[in-house]
């Protein structure tokens, strides 16, 4: 009809994403662009110029580690690895005596911290494993394999840096004060958990003294 309304027809398409039945797991690194730009006109163009920044970011990643746990530094790589965090923390806060060196205590709690996406708490207990001394044993036995595997993973996030950038140090790493485990310290923390027993001994001397008596 002519001057009458015109109807346009408009079609809203719904894109929907399904995620399936489980819940979507974060990248172990991811690349983070960011994009900036400045426009510049004159009286007959306009002209943008674009800068792109790339970084990556690294996140917590495990590789595949030992089968048959053999020592409690296994035991605890395992559970890391399965990202059952709080069973790794019950695991180390009853075994941390029973690491093969004290070093270890630091570095697998930053390693728990990790996989509960506390970072700053990972890079405090970082420190404190570095200050024991980093030395790894190298050769079969041992935990040199899982202790290796876990200060990559532990300082590339901390770091952001790739693992395969940092370099395990051969040596001989810590050593405990005493095998005595309930004498033995923390390292996690400040506060004195060992208790020593001083066991004093005396010794009495009996002297024997002779009097001679002359005869009459």
């Amino acid at each position: 009809m002519p001057g009458g309304p015109r109807y346009i027809s408009v079609a809203l398409v719904l894109a929907l994403a399904g995620c399936g039945s489980g819940a979507l797991t974060a990248p172990t690194d991811a690349v983070v662009t960011t994009t900036t730009g400045t426009a510049a006109h004159d009286t007959t163009t306009a002209h943008e110029k674009t800068t792109t920044t790339t970084k990556r970011q690294y996140g917590w990643f495990l590789p595949e580690g030992p089968t048959s746990p053999t020592t409690n530094e296994d035991a605890l790589y395992r559970r890391l690895l399965a990202k059952a965090c709080g069973e790794a923390q019950q695991e180390l806060d009853r075994t941390w005596s029973g690491l093969l060196t004290p070093r270890n205590a630091p570095l697998y709690q930053a390693a728990v911290d990790l996989c509960r996406g506390d970072v700053s708490g990972a890079r405090v207990m970082l420190a404190k494993a570095t200050a024991l001394g980093l030395q790894m044993r190298q050769g079969a036995g041992g935990s040199a394999a899982v202790d290796c595997a876990v200060l990559k993973a532990v300082r590339s996030v901390v770091d952001q840096v790739a693992q395969e950038s940092v370099r395990c140090t051969p040596g001989t790493p810590p050593k405990w004060p005493t095998d005595d485990p309930f004498a033995k310290d923390d390292p996690r923390t400040d506060v004195v958990e060992g208790t020593t027993t001083t066991t004093t001994t005396t010794r009495t001397t009996t002297r024997t003294t002779t009097t001679t008596v002359p005869s009459t």
